[in-house]
């Protein structure tokens, strides 16, 4: 048997990095640093269908449904970690899903991303209908898993998306949005896939960033959907109502004990004059989106006074 890498192997080689294991070790670093700034350049070109991909979501937690983000290895392992990250509680509608289930945040499980059929019982199991959104995550499109859970939840109707580097895959047919930044060859090739994971963990980052600003997380730049859990967190509460309402640590501290530690409250108490119950309300009203409720107290406010 010839030892010769492969034609698709010899294709995906990096001609930058031939001779990287003759170099010095910060020429080293030098070449895979330089080499990682093709992976902004290449979301760049994707940002339309990125763009595309933050509104579907969008639109789907405006119906109710939930944003189900599932892969394989270090994929899966991706998905789970922007779900945990999203918000601070539980109460959300971004999940995480993993082939092999938990056992295999420590250790990728081939036989569950070789599994069509529990890709399919997986997404069952959390009980995923048309009012969902499935994005698939596959870097070589070619994870069994993967296609089973697409395929079925394209015939249930729900909108359908994948981040993957083979435009030509499996999974990317069938997908209604399909993402394929063109990173170009790794640095290193023949084991792990580092550069297109951390391209794929960028757009992650840029789709939970956006789908916590569309969702009423953020006001200005600011989180605002902060729980006090802790000491730590009661802090950085404090210093958020500060820092948005342009007030004192006193006054902050007060609107927030007298609305039972709601960040989002105490700072519309606090911009408009309105007292906690009030406040509360117009809050629930407006799917507790900070900025419109401002915007609804301004209206109410204009026409008391005309």
């Amino acid at each position: 048997m010839s030892s010769k890498p492969t034609g698709s192997m010899m294709g995906r080689r990096n001609s930058g990095t031939e001779n990287i294991d003759k170099l010095a070790t910060e020429d080293m670093l030098a070449a895979i640093l330089k080499d990682d700034r093709e992976i902004t350049y290449a979301i760049a070109n994707c940002l339309p269908t990125v763009t595309r991909l933050v509104d579907q979501a969008i639109a789907t937690f405006s119906r109710g449904g939930r944003l189900i983000i599932a892969g394989a290895g270090a994929s899966g392992r991706a998905a789970m970690q922007v779900a945990c990250e999203f918000a601070p509680d539980n109460d959300h509608a971004l999940i995480g899903l993993i082939a092999g289930g938990s056992e295999a945040m420590l250790q990728a499980s081939d036989t569950a991303a070789g599994d069509y059929n529990r890709g399919i019982s997986d997404l069952q199991a959390i009980q995923f209908t048309r009012n969902d959104m499935l994005l698939g995550l596959s870097v070589s499109g070619k994870t069994p898993w993967v296609w089973g859970a697409l395929r079925y939840a394209g015939s249930l109707g729900a909108p359908v998306a994948v981040i993957t580097q083979d435009a030509e895959s499996e999974v990317a047919q069938l997908a209604d949005t399909v993402i394929t930044p063109d990173i170009g060859p790794e640095v290193v090739v023949g084991f792990a896939n580092p550069k297109a994971q951390l391209a794929q963990r960028q757009i992650l980052n840029m789709l939970s960033t956006g789908l916590a600003i569309r969702s009423g997380r953020v006001y200005g730049n600011l989180r605002v959907d902060i729980n006090a859990s802790s000491t730590h967190w009661a802090e950085r509460q404090i210093a958020i109502v500060m820092e948005a309402a342009s007030c004192s640590r006193t006054q902050a501290k007060n609107a927030l004990a007298s609305c039972n530690h709601h960040c989002r409250t105490a700072i519309l108490m606090l911009l408009t004059g309105l007292d906690g119950w009030h406040a509360r309300d117009l809050l629930t009203e407006n799917s507790d989106h900070l900025r419109i409720a401002l915007e609804e107290a301004k209206r109410s406010s204009v026409q008391k006074a005309s």
